[in-house]
């Protein structure tokens, strides 16, 4: 090779090599920005309080993060039983009632023996009325959603004004996306606080009610690809 060309590969191998750094952090830049997009509008529909987490939350904050999501589910079902006019999504929503009031309940008990768990949170009251939460969770009062969010935090309070506001099959579809949104993030809450949660009484509460939180969200699914689009 004549020594011009020579000197001209090593000129343009060294540039390759001092780009490769910059081209690897631009598309890791891109990358986390994609992620970042792709959960920006997820938001209005994904409340955060409740969502999946990669670190172990601690026993106050887990109390409070799947007393919500009961509250939800509660309240959700309440209003799709009351307005859907399709039998198997009123029957799940019945059913929805039935076993997360009963987790509150239980998860009360276990609560009352953890000191600063806020051992009130989770016990539903009469008419629909679910008890004010702990530390975060304060009442909304907004005329839309009405006492139905009481405990809950903006997020889901709008989710409720969203079901509220939708009729017919549309509030079927959404009612029951809800549904398998908010079950796979307390699957997942529920699933990483009995593997490695800081207290063994909620531990074992949790590993107990994860079975029928998994079956919540199959029935949920199964549902769903049931609706007419």
């Amino acid at each position: 090779m004549h020594p011009m060309n020579r000197r001209l590969a090593l000129l343009a191998g060294t540039a390759v090599l001092a780009a490769a750094p910059a081209l690897a952090q631009t598309q890791q830049q891109r990358a986390q920005a994609a992620q970042g997009q792709a959960g920006g509008p997820a938001a209005t529909t994904a409340p955060a309080s409740t969502g999946a987490r990669a670190e172990v939350v601690t026993a106050e904050e887990f109390i409070r993060l799947s007393t919500m999501s009961d509250r939800f589910e509660i309240a959700s079902s309440r209003i799709a039983g009351e307005k859907s006019q399709n039998a198997q999504v009123k029957e799940f929503a019945q059913q929805m009632i039935r076993d997360h009031e009963k987790t509150s309940q239980d998860r009360q008990k276990v609560a009352q023996v953890i000191p600063g768990s806020g051992a009130g949170a989770g016990t539903p009251l009469p008419n629909g009325r679910e008890a004010q939460g702990s530390r975060g969770s304060a009442p909304i009062t907004n005329t839309q959603s009405g006492p139905q969010a009481e405990g809950l935090d903006q997020q889901h309070a709008a989710m409720l004004q969203q079901l509220q506001q939708a009729s017919g099959p549309a509030l079927d579809r959404l009612y029951i996306q809800m549904q398998v949104q908010s079950h796979r993030q307390a699957v997942d809450l529920v699933r990483n606080y009995g593997q490695q949660g800081d207290n063994p009484q909620l531990k074992q509460f949790a590993n107990q009610i994860l079975p029928d939180l998994e079956k919540h969200l199959e029935m949920a699914q199964r549902i769903q690809q049931s609706l007419p689009s």
